[in-house]
């Protein structure tokens, strides 16, 4: 049996490439990542001379494959939420794929299961929420009172914006919510007394919201020279920091048109 009659279909290579490629970009991952991942998917089931680019919102990949005709395609990203279980799978994969440790089919049937891998529970997103705005608002020197508000605070919001993001609403709008939504109730403890240091513990919730994966990918793809992604993250970056500020901004506005003050 020849090579050619023993690989796989090259055009079922291509999708598996594509959609390993697309996973890692929907969790989270840097551009590299996601263009090694293709490539090295591509190069262990055949395919030659094998070309991906990637950037935060599609994927384009390319290759020769062993009957010397060109296989191409682009995908679409349009949902990112960070999963580094499922990046971590993804590239244990494209390894053992190019070790020679999986074939084509197991690799088609352990993509699967990775992408089915949802995120985590409830229960602990909720915990994870009220840990990191409670103990932000303690790193930025709050008092455990404002640590606690900020917590119960964060635990809400978690599930305001997922609520949001599940009815497909934008991310900007999303944390023009959030915001407005930190600020207002933050303010609301304060002036019920529960809250000593309101700007304090509104800063310790807003960081729930803050976009510091895609600040960090910006910068390591412009550092590795991959520009378009990297200007692509730093922007979306940027739009989401100002989105925060419009809805906590607007909160304080309306605060002070009630006549109440803010410590």
């Amino acid at each position: 049996m020849s090579q050619e009659e023993s690989s796989p279909d090259p055009e079922e290579v291509l999708l598996l490439a594509a959609d390993a490629a697309r996973i890692v970009l929907e969790s989270g991952a840097e551009t590299y990542r996601a263009e090694e991942t293709a490539q090295a998917v591509c190069s262990a089931l055949g395919g030659v001379e094998a070309e991906c680019f990637a950037t935060p919102t599609g994927i384009m990949l390319s290759f020769y494959g062993l009957d010397g005709h060109v296989r191409s395609i682009i995908r679409r990203v349009s949902s990112r939420r960070m999963n580094l279980e499922r990046i971590a799978l993804v590239n244990d994969l494209s390894r053992k794929l190019y070790a020679g440790l999986l074939d084509f089919e197991g690799a088609s049937a352990e993509l699967g299961r990775i992408e089915e891998i949802g995120g985590h529970s409830t229960l602990l997103s909720i915990l994870a929420a009220a840990l990191g705005t409670g103990f932000f608002t303690l790193l930025f020197g709050g008092l455990w009172n404002d640590a606690l508000a900020a917590a119960a605070i964060g635990a809400i919001l978690s599930r305001i914006t997922r609520a949001l993001a599940w009815r497909r609403i934008s991310d900007f709008f999303t944390n023009i919510v959030g915001g407005a939504a930190a600020a207002i109730a933050c303010l609301l403890c304060a002036r019920a007394g529960i809250v000593t240091n309101p700007s304090i513990a509104i800063i310790g919730v807003i960081m729930l919201l803050v976009p510091g994966v895609a600040i960090t990918n910006a910068i390591r793809d412009i550092i590795a020279g991959d520009l378009v992604a990297g200007v692509a993250r730093a922007a979306d970056a940027f739009i989401s920091a100002a989105a925060i500020s419009i809805g906590a901004g607007a909160a304080f506005e309306l605060w002070r048109l009630l006549g109440w003050s803010i410590a």
